[in-house]
């Protein structure tokens, strides 16, 4: 190689990383896949399904080959989350996006049945294996909050009560639990919540609410299985979280008043999901108490409680 050419590689190497060093300041528009996930409420591990296997983002590299995002992706993004929403399966969304296609004449997606049809046969021949199989699948190509909606929750509920449902959710709260364990949030500053429960409740429902927060970019701490309510006010002094979730059943129901009146001294937002709580406080004379929320269904719940904690 030349002399002249050598120097115009070198300058081009000079110029690319000096490109590169620019799209990454704060004032470029561009900017990484953790804030694209913070932006859209899609984690990092899915976004990166969606360009691999399906093409449905792509993004610009910088030398060194990380992902870059503009505003843009955002707004696809977006679009991709309205399609799946609707019931498109997510495999079919890049032709509707490229070819401005609509609903309309479209058989829309079955795989929800199937997964959860796999998922019920699994559970009913205890493969432990074929269960955390179809979760990885899953949990890897849908935001939490649309599997825990259109496959878990259906799931479970089928499976009604009894061995089979046990054995599902012990499989699958495993799997919620390692997720959380590695889910890494970025940004310190962000709100961080403590989500617990009686010792009655099911522990997958708690880590079922951390995932959805988790994908909003929600730090949480999760402490189930606590004896007594009154231990909450103890975790909430030694933690200092910024909201509280609560996860709860019939222990409640007759201290409605007592309950009120411990959480409304934490001076933070707190969410109870319960449906016995959430009916016993309709029927009761107790009336809300500010910064306190009651709900009766977990998805409800949580994105409300997201936007009163926020």
């Amino acid at each position: 190689m030349s002399r002249s050419n050598q120097a115009l590689e070198a300058q081009n190497q000079i110029s690319q990383k000096l490109l590169d060093e620019s799209v990454l300041s704060s004032d470029s528009g561009y900017f990484p896949i953790r804030d694209l996930s913070l932006k859209t409420g899609v984690n990092s591990v899915t976004l990166r399904a969606w360009e691999r296997r399906y093409g449905l983002l792509k993004p610009k590299r910088t030398e060194k080959g990380h992902r870059l995002y503009d505003q843009a992706d955002v707004q696809r993004v977006e679009a991709i989350l309205r399609w799946i929403q609707q019931g498109v399966a997510v495999s079919k969304v890049r032709a509707l996006l490229e070819q401005g296609g609509t609903l309309e004449g479209m058989v829309l997606s079955s795989e929800w049945l199937e997964w959860k049809e796999s998922l019920i046969h699994a559970a009913e021949t205890f493969q432990a294996d074929k269960v955390e199989q179809i979760y990885q699948q899953v949990f890897s190509q849908y935001p939490a909050e649309i599997a825990i909606r259109d496959w878990l929750l259906p799931s479970f509920e089928q499976l009604g009560k009894g061995a089979t449902l046990a054995f599902c959710e012990s499989i699958i709260l495993s799997c919620l639990m390692a997720r959380q364990s590695g889910f890494k949030v970025q940004k310190k500053s962000l709100p961080k919540v403590l989500i617990t429960g009686l010792a009655s409740q099911r522990i997958v429902w708690c880590y079922m609410a951390a995932a959805i927060l988790l994908d909003k970019g929600v730090s949480c701490r999760v402490i189930p299985n606590i004896q007594y309510s009154q231990d909450w006010s103890s975790l909430v002094e030694a933690l200092n979280p910024r909201a509280v979730l609560i996860f709860c059943e019939n222990e409640l129901v007759n201290k409605i008043a007592d309950f009120m009146q411990q959480t409304q001294q934490w001076q933070r937002p707190v969410g109870v999901i319960s449906p016995s709580f959430w009916l016993a406080m309709r029927e009761s004379a107790v009336t809300d108490v500010a910064q306190v929320r009651v709900y009766s269904e977990l998805l409800e719940g949580v994105a409300d409680f997201l936007d009163k904690a926020s």
